[in-house]
């Protein structure tokens, strides 16, 4: 478990995710990558596509949720697969970071699922051990 970064789980209506990282830092990115990859096979996005992203949450939740919608905007405003997240700055109400990906191309990408929301239902963010954070969380689909 401690090698893995996240998990599809199954709900009747939804989607969702589990993410493990050993910083906080790592599960955010593991979490918005986990969320991509419902979104769209990334192996052949390559990073033609960066920007920088900085969110505010009242705590890790809330952050979490926060971020994930905010890059969900990027993928429908900006129309790109993102597939790499670097956090840079991250505390318990605040998030800098950069990500990075490619535009959709249709006769390169394939898309699994439209995911409109990173939702509120069950989600947590918990340091599990010492070296080792766990998080989880639904999306709309």
């Amino acid at each position: 478990m401690a090698t893995e970064k996240f998990r599809i789980l199954d709900h009747t209506a939804d989607i969702g995710i589990m993410a493990w990282g050993k910083t906080l830092a790592k599960l955010f990115a593991n979490a918005a990558l986990g969320m991509f990859s419902l979104i769209g096979e990334l192996d052949r996005v390559e990073n033609r596509f960066t920007t920088q992203v900085a969110v505010d949450g009242n705590d890790y939740e809330d952050l979490l949720v926060t971020w994930l919608n905010e890059l969900l905007y990027l993928f429908e405003a900006e129309g790109v697969l993102l597939k790499e997240f670097t956090i840079q700055d991250l505390g318990q109400y605040y998030l800098k970071g950069i990500v990075s990906g490619e535009p959709i191309d249709v006769a390169k990408h394939t898309i699994h699922r439209v995911v409109k929301a990173c939702t509120y239902y069950e989600v947590k963010v918990e340091k599990i051990r010492p070296q080792l954070w766990r998080a989880q969380v639904y999306f709309d689909i």
